[in-house]
């Protein structure tokens, strides 16, 4: 078994006093390769978020990786005739490929699989059964009699009662995200054989959801969030089945509760704990990410008459953190369920607790020819076919981030789009600026006169100080979205701003550009500096393009806040006198795509439209399912 690579790098801790950003990616199943869809929905878009902390001198831990435990492993390690470890092997590997060709930063990348996970979900259990805040009794259960077994949940297929789609799952509605239990369908069926199963009794054990939902109600309140309301109308359980029969590949209930021998912990409340036992197998002292309390204040005991087990209180005493570790996850609609209830539900009432979501960012679905991207079904574009393309990383990064679904609405991935933005905006807005103000500048920045004729400010200085006043206003825009990762907000907020340089540049061209040299001087000073500014702002969206410009521009990467006020200032941070190179330079990093590229990928790459229920699917895709 491959363990989580030890990293050469020393990774941080957090340190008193600051704000500590935690930031985790959704793990994949490892059971193929990762699609767009995954990779724009957490990887991706944890990764901008995670690279805009650093570049402002954040304390940031980076966590991603692979879910390996659970049927889909097994049933793939089936169909592909190999172990569930060899599968794992095989598709981690790739998944880790894929990761390092879109420059995810991740600072540790590992897998569920690890020798630290099911001896730390062992020690997490026996603590919540210690809390009193699992229960076991008597449910229905699904029997396939052909299957001489329970069945799965993922394993059982019908009708949702939620919105009615005919092919949900047996553990989540894969149309309205509806988290289920198999029992729920109308007209279940085996996946297996076809048959419709039926219900005997098996006992399980079931976490307490409903006395301390009001408790990770509160935190939230604290935190100015609302993901978790939203997270609990999808749901409205009161508690959730942590225990699954018929699963050979997971995690299994500790020895110690003989009764339920031959049972698994549900891989969805498995998983959660992966992000947990990663990073206790990437670096030794983990605990100061996860569980940072280190010592005892006085609990609120204004409650101690309610008889209730809540999460939000203990007997006398609660550990207070004397770090500020603030968790940030990024997934897919169909995972808030599980990081905003059934995960903080999980880790509050431990004592001393773990370090619970603080902010959940979530996507809508990128969708392919209007239906979702799939794995399963071979449906959608892949990481390696984007590597096949030809393009770099940052062009597929810029579409995705400018395309991300983050408005409570899907966005449709077409290869006609991705070659017009690509075109219009990257190479038509970015690329057309910077070669505009490094031809213009032609090596050295030019020093000018400052205005000393009076109070009265020639129309060029005007412009200029209109432009700096706009600008200020949208790098605090484009600060206050990062921060609260709206990323596509903040990319847009980046182009607008490129737009204005561009206006700006061809106001002052028409003007004074070829006969007033002081007022030439002084727009080329504003506009060097603004392609400074602007390269620092889509460093974590392309990464590779703007490293390419530091060089250019000759200056080394910056670390620290942003230069919030150089707009409200006389002089930027680039100063008349200092040397830039040529266009040519980083000329080949804004190419333009030819727009007879898109059919020819999309016949090469990705599922085809649905007939009768089959998917039509390129011999490319056909491989990846196959």
């Amino acid at each position: 078994m491959e363990e989580t690579a030890k990293p050469e790098k020393v990774l941080p801790l957090p340190r008193p006093g600051e704000r500590n950003i935690l930031v985790t990616s959704a793990l994949p199943y490892v059971n193929n390769v990762p699609h767009l869809g995954n990779i724009i929905g957490s990887a991706l878009s944890a990764d901008v978020f995670a690279r805009f902390w650093r570049g402002r001198g954040g304390n940031v831990l980076f966590v991603g990786g692979t879910d390996e435990f659970g049927t889909t492993t097994s049933l793939r390690a089936r169909e592909e005739g190999v172990t569930p470890q060899e599968l794992c092997d095989k598709y981690y590997k790739i998944h880790k490929e894929v990761y390092e060709w879109f420059n995810i930063s991740f600072d540790i990348f590992g897998r569920t699989n690890n020798s630290v996970h099911i001896p730390l979900a062992h020690d997490i259990f026996r603590e919540l059964w210690g809390k009193g805040v699992i229960n076991s009794w008597d449910t229905e259960q699904l029997w396939c009699e052909k299957c001489e077994g329970f069945v799965f949940d993922r394993l059982v297929e019908g009708t949702c009662p939620e919105c009615g789609y005919e092919k949900a799952r047996g553990d989540q509605c894969a149309d309205c995200d509806w988290v289920l239990d198999g029992t729920q369908l109308l007209d279940p069926r085996c996946k297996i054989h076809g048959e419709k199963p039926v219900t005997r009794q098996s006992r399980h054990l079931f976490l307490d959801l409903d006395n301390h939902g009001p408790c990770v109600e509160r935190m939230v309140e604290e935190k100015g969030g609302d993901w978790l309301v939203n997270a609990m109308n999808m749901n409205g359980n009161a508690t959730m089945g942590i225990t699954r029969e018929g699963l050979n590949w997971g995690t299994p209930v500790p020895e110690w509760l003989a009764e339920f021998e031959g049972k698994s912990f549900y891989p969805w409340w498995d998983a959660l704990l992966g992000y947990i036992s990663i990073t206790a197998s990437g670096m030794g002292d983990w605990t100061a990410w996860w569980r940072p309390s280190k010592h005892l204040v006085n609990r609120n005991d204004d409650d101690d008459d309610d008889d209730t087990r809540s999460s939000c209180k203990s007997d006398n005493t609660a550990t207070k953190p004397d770090v500020d570790v603030q968790l940030y996850q990024f997934l897919g609609p169909d995972n808030i369920f599980f990081h905003g209830v059934l995960f903080p539900a999980t880790l509050l009432p431990l004592d001393p607790p773990y370090t619970a979501p603080h902010h959940i960012a979530s996507t809508r679905y990128l969708t392919y020819r209007g239906g979702k991207f799939s794995k399963s079904l071979g449906v959608g574009v892949f990481g390696d076919n984007a590597q096949e393309t030809g393009l770099s990383a940052d062009v597929f990064r810029f579409y995705l981030l400018e395309s991300r679904p983050e408005n409570l609405q899907n966005t449709e991935f077409t290869w006609d789009r991705l070659i017009k933005v690509n075109n219009e905006l990257l190479v038509g807005k970015i690329g057309y600026l910077i070669r505009r103000v490094l031809v213009e500048v032609n090596g050295v920045v030019p020093h000018r006169c400052r205005h000393t004729s009076g109070p009265t400010l020639s129309s060029v200085e005007q412009m200029i100080a209109g432009f700096k006043k706009g600008a200020h206003r949208l790098l605090r825009q484009y600060v206050n979205e990062l921060e609260e990762a709206k990323l596509r907000g903040g990319l847009m907020t980046t182009l607008e701003l490129a737009r204005g340089g561009i206006a700006l540049l061809d106001l002052a061209s028409n003007k004074v550009m070829s006969t007033n040299r002081s007022e030439r001087q002084a727009v080329l000073e504003l506009e060097i500096n603004l392609v400074y500014l602007l390269a620092r702002m889509l460093e974590p969206y392309i990464p590779d393009t703007v490293k390419s410009l530091y060089k250019v521009l000759r200056v080394g990467r910056p670390v620290g806040r942003f230069e919030e006020d150089w707009f409200v200032r006389d002089q930027g941070p680039i100063e008349p006198g200092h040397e830039v190179g040529k266009w040519e330079e980083v000329e080949g990093l804004f190419e333009r795509i030819m727009p007879e590229k898109a059919k020819m990928w999309e016949l090469q790459f990705g599922g085809r439209k649905k007939r009768d229920g089959e998917v039509l699917m390129s011999g490319e895709a056909k491989r990846q399912k196959d």
